[in-house]
């Protein structure tokens, strides 16, 4: 399914590949990995290309965003940053825990309403803005659902450049207690974060350090609605925590979350949760991050 947008709304892109036009958009691809920076040159004069438009589209691996151009496609970079206002420095908010930064180098011009804000409430893909143009270059970001991989394709007839962004691997949801990790040499709590998604609600502990803390999951015994995530580090250095220890969340499943340090290189996070459903967990790097699903 794409969805496009009349020139006064706006435009954004995908993957790095250099593909026909009818090639990319007939044949799905796999799920991008790629996080690292992805930088292309133009094929075109800096003073030709101009953004005419911005569509979006979900796909069975990937969400999709295509900026739409005449006279050739521009230079560009895609990387994870945060998006600001070009000119000002000043933050713009994007929906998501996720921003993709896209800068388009050499675009004297746009019909685009680079105000505008779309939100496709895909899987991936949640949010497109703008940081606004200034001596040729565009800024544009992605809100995303998560750090995930990522591609940029170059494409032609018509010139346009598309930025692929990935789903999530699907997990399957269970009851069993859950064992990971075990490198981290301390437990070190960054933040807390939450969402509300289709079908579950989330808790995120951003970790600091490459590594993780060996970590188990599961439902306790005195409390069944009670989900008790264990963290124990290699050494027996006191766990640290960045910020309240007593959180109230809200959420359908998710209601409150306490976390509990210890002087023996563990720490305990309870989460309360409304009634006792299947959850699953993930062990995220780049940045190192700890994520709990509970079941709707």
């Amino acid at each position: 399914m794409w969805i496009r947008y009349p020139l006064a709304v706006l435009a954004l892109a995908a993957p790095v590949l250099v593909a026909t036009g009818a090639a990319a958009g007939t044949a799905d691809l796999p799920a991008p990995t790629r996080t690292k920076p992805i930088v292309g040159t133009a094929t075109a004069p800096p003073d030709r290309p101009v953004l005419t438009g911005v569509r979006h589209g979900r796909h069975d691996r990937y969400d999709r965003v295509v900026f739409d151009f005449t006279g050739g496609t521009p230079a560009y970079r895609v990387e994870y940053a945060p998006l600001a206002g070009i000119g000002t420095g000043d933050p713009i908010p994007l929906t998501g825990p996720a921003d993709l930064r896209i800068t388009f180098v050499g675009v004297p011009r746009t019909t685009v309403n680079l105000r505008a804000v779309v939100d496709p409430g895909y899987p991936t893909l949640r949010q497109v803005r703008f940081g606004g143009a200034f001596e040729g270059r565009i800024l544009a970001g992605l809100g995303l659902a998560d750090r995930v991989g990522f591609r940029v394709l170059r494409l032609s007839n018509p010139p346009r450049i598309a930025v692929d962004v990935a789903h999530q691997a699907a997990q399957p949801f269970g009851t069993a207690t859950f064992r990971g990790g075990g490198d981290a040499n301390l437990v070190s709590i960054g933040a807390v974060r939450s969402g509300a998604h289709p079908g579950y609600d989330r808790l995120v502990l951003d970790l600091r350090g490459a590594k993780f803390p060996l970590v188990t999951v599961a439902y306790t015994r005195p409390a069944p609605t009670r989900i008790h995530i264990g963290l124990t580090a290699y050494t027996t250095a006191a766990a640290q925590v960045a910020g309240p220890r007593k959180l109230h969340i809200g959420l359908t499943r998710l209601r409150d979350v306490t976390i509990v340090t210890y002087e023996n290189g563990t720490a305990s996070v309870f989460a309360d949760t409304s009634r006792r459903t299947a959850f699953r967990v993930m062990l995220l790097p780049n940045p190192t991050r700890l994520v709990v699903d509970v079941e709707h």
